[in-house]
């Protein structure tokens, strides 16, 4: 049988979107999803998201990264979903759903501005060191280390992403890692390595979440709060207690296709 397709993406962090009720164990499936998000033989992307039907919810949200392990959240995709299910009429402009971390909420207002509420960050650890690299084990939804430098380079996040990424410190499941530059009090620059994926992503939004919330515990940066990624700009807004944070930024839908489960 063929299944219903949408590949889409949130500041260049690209995913395959099936909304399906009926074949999740087939979709969950750590070949089918590698065979998917595959660039050079599948539709290609960073990862799958599955949405489902949920009795208290606009619907469900299950993230999966394109070596099939499954994440609590993934926060650029998250707009990308809530884009599409608004486009297709499954709900409205205004969307409660639920994913591993819990409860998040949308406002989409257009294509280039959805807002999406998170949950508070909190500490994992205190300051540590990783591979000469000093910062903090943050949870935003997501497991990020957040490390705060002066310059910024794709072969050093890719170099030492990797290593502070397995570093026993993180075993077993090891972490996503956010090298920020702070460019002002109101604009951060941030580069995530991620797990799964092994690779500098164009964007993290979880991750720019924990960086911001880190920079924040050193007073070094403000709401509202510009952050620049690889694949574009999104914007943060948090309150003092960081109880309410919204996090906005574009969702592109590129296509539909079928594809054979």
């Amino acid at each position: 049988m063929n299944i219903k397709v949408t590949k889409a993406h949130g500041t260049g962090n690209d995913f395959v979107i099936i909304y399906d009720n009926n074949n999740h164990d087939k979709i969950k499936s750590p070949d089918f999803i590698q065979e998917i998000c595959n660039r050079k033989k599948g539709i290609g992307a960073n990862g799958l998201i599955l949405l489902s039907d949920h009795d208290h919810y606009d619907y469900r949200m299950d993230y999966f990264n394109n070596d099939g392990g499954w994440e609590t959240l993934c926060a650029n995709g998250s707009r990308c979903a809530a884009l599409l299910m608004q486009k297709n009429n499954l709900c409205s402009n205004n969307i409660r759903f639920i994913t591993g971390d819990g409860e998040h909420k949308i406002k989409i207002v257009n294509k280039n501005s959805i807002a999406l509420s998170m949950a508070k960050p909190h500490f994992k650890t205190d300051e540590i060191t990783v591979s000469d690299f000093n910062g903090k084990f943050v949870d935003s939804g997501a497991k990020h280390f957040a490390t705060i430098i002066d310059t910024i380079s794709y072969n050093d996040v890719k170099k030492y992403g990797s290593e502070i990424r397995c570093d026993a410190q993180f075993s077993p499941d090891g972490v996503n890692v956010n090298f920020m530059k702070i460019i002002t009090p109101n604009h951060i620059k941030v580069c995530t390595y991620e797990k799964g994926i092994e690779n500098m992503v164009q964007s993290c939004g979880s991750g720019s979440v924990a960086s911001a919330f880190y920079a924040s515990s050193l007073n070094k940066i403000k709401s509202p709060l510009k952050i620049s990624v690889p694949g574009g700009e999104l914007e943060l807004i948090f309150s003092d207690s960081w109880e309410e944070i919204w996090l906005t930024g574009p969702a592109r839908l590129s296509f539909d296709t079928a594809w054979k489960l």
